[in-house]
C-alpha cells in the first residue's frame, strides 16, 4: 500500500473505502428522513428537540453500523476483529457522522436565536440531500459507462432515494 505522508498511514485501497461511503451514505438518508420528518412539525419543534433527535438517529445508525460489521465478522471468520480490525470499524462507523455535522451546526444556529426552527430544518433537510446527490453524482459519474448509461443510473438512484426517503417518513411521520 501506499504511504500518506504527513501521517505515515496506509493509504486505502478502493476496496477499503467502500465501508466508508456506504456508512455516509445511510446515515445520510436517516438524517434526511429524520430532519424531513421534524420539518412537518417546523413550527412546533424546538431547536435541541431537533438537534437532539439528528444526534441520537446518527449515532444509533452508527452504531448499528458498528454492531452489525462485528457480528458479520464472527459469523464469516469465527473470530472476533483483531485490534486493527477494530479500529477500523470504528473509524468507519464513526466517520459515518461527518455527514451530520453542517445540519447540526445549522440546527444550534437555530437555538441561538439566528435563524428560526423551520428555516434550519429546511437548510438542513437541503444539506442533506444535496450531500446525497453529490455522492451519487461522483460515484455514478466515475464510473465506465457511456453518457446515457450514466444519466439512466443516476435518475435511478435519485428515483430510489425518493422512495427511501418517502418509506422512511411513513415510518417516522
Amino acid at each position: 500500500m501506499a504511504r500518506i505522508r504527513d501521517r505515515g498511514e496506509p493509504q486505502p485501497t478502493a476496496q477499503q473505502l467502500v465501508p466508508y461511503l456506504k456508512e455516509r451514505i445511510y446515515v445520510s438518508f436517516i438524517g434526511l428522513a429524520v430532519l424531513l420528518a421534524l420539518s412537518v412539525h417546523g413550527e412546533e419543534t424546538e431547536a435541541f428537540t431537533a438537534v437532539t433527535s439528528l444526534l441520537i438517529a446518527a449515532v444509533g445508525a452508527g452504531l448499528a453500523g458498528l454492531i452489525s460489521e462485528i457480528v458479520a465478522h464472527l459469523a464469516v471468520k469465527g473470530s472476533l476483529p483483531d485490534a486493527t480490525e477494530l479500529r477500523f470499524l470504528v473509524r468507519v462507523s464513526s466517520g459515518a457522522l461527518a455527514t451530520i455535522v453542517l445540519p447540526v451546526v445549522i440546527l444550534l444556529l437555530a437555538a441561538a436565536g439566528v435563524l428560526s426552527v423551520p428555516l434550519a430544518l429546511t437548510v438542513a433537510v437541503w444539506i442533506m440531500a444535496v450531500t446525497l446527490g453529490a455522492i451519487g453524482y461522483i460515484a455514478v459519474f466515475r464510473a465506465s459507462l457511456a453518457w446515457w448509461k450514466k444519466l439512466a443510473v443516476f435518475l435511478g438512484l435519485v428515483l430510489f432515494g425518493l422512495v427511501v426517503v418517502g418509506v422512511q417518513l411513513l415510518a417516522h411521520g
